[in-house]
């Protein structure tokens, strides 16, 4: 539990401790992703919103072109995360500070990184739509409080966790190592990184809670979206940094 507690502090105290340097490396190009998606999504759908925002009509029926609209804005987040990942990653490890206010990627291993989130986030997905199918024959006979609040954060917490035991790959991948999936999988056993889940989810879940809320604001719930997502990718990826530094090195 210590090792989960120290995990933790470190994802936040990274952040908050070096939030200029955070503000400097990253904002920039997260706030020019999320406005790609939402200039893309007023010319492709006639509403500047993000693809999770996209809603049926009455009649049932999804604006036209939201099937290229979601996937582009998939593309773009995956590249967005991926930036932003990798150049906190580096700045946690020691391994790199960017001058200026575009953080420059030239000297840092984007391509590697990038099939490493890739790899993992497919993975994840797998996983994600495997439970989620075998979920949808028990969430019936759930009660219905329990359906709509237990049951979803106990899938967070698998997915989180699955996430952590095969995330370390992607601080190794930004320090240009080379920590296979099952590497980092066996290398993660024993951190208590079930606890770390957990207390993950918390967190996620009350900086979800205000755009939530404000989700009918246009301009109020797309800006408070853009900066808590930001906050948990930084936070996320100080983790995955904090997980990676416990793995020995791999023998060659």
């Amino acid at each position: 539990m210590r090792q989960a507690i120290d995990i933790f502090t470190y994802g936040l105290t990274q952040l908050f401790g070096n939030f200029g340097t955070a503000l400097r490396l990253t904002a920039l190009i997260w706030v020019l992703a999320s406005l790609l998606i939402y200039a893309l999504g007023y010319l492709m759908v006639g509403l500047p919103i993000g693809a999770m925002a996209l809603q049926p009509d009455a009649e049932g029926q999804m604006p036209n072109l939201s099937a290229t609209f979601t996937m582009l804005s998939v593309v773009i987040n995956l590249i967005a995360i991926c930036c932003v990942s990798l150049i906190w990653s580096r700045f946690c490890l020691g391994a790199d500070t960017p001058r200026g206010v575009v953080a420059s990627l030239k000297a840092a291993p984007f391509g590697g990184f990038l099939m490493t989130l890739i790899l993992i986030t497919g993975s994840i997905g797998a996983a994600g739509f495997v439970i989620s199918s075998l979920g949808s024959f028990i969430l019936p006979y759930l009660p219905l409080l329990v359906g709509f609040t237990v049951y979803p954060f106990v899938i967070a917490c698998l997915l989180l966790w699955l996430f952590f035991r095969l995330g370390a790959a992607l601080p190794a991948a930004a320090a240009g190592q080379v920590l296979s999936l099952m590497q980092a999988w066996s290398g993660s056993r024993g951190k208590g990184l079930w606890i770390l889940a957990i207390m993950a989810a918390l967190l996620v879940t009350l900086l979800s809670v205000p755009s939530a809320l404000l989700s009918g604001l246009l301009i109020a719930g797309n800006l408070v979206s853009i900066i808590s997502t930001w906050l948990i990718v930084l936070t996320g990826t100080g983790w995955l940094v904090a997980i990676f530094r416990l793995i020995p090195p791999v023998a060659k």
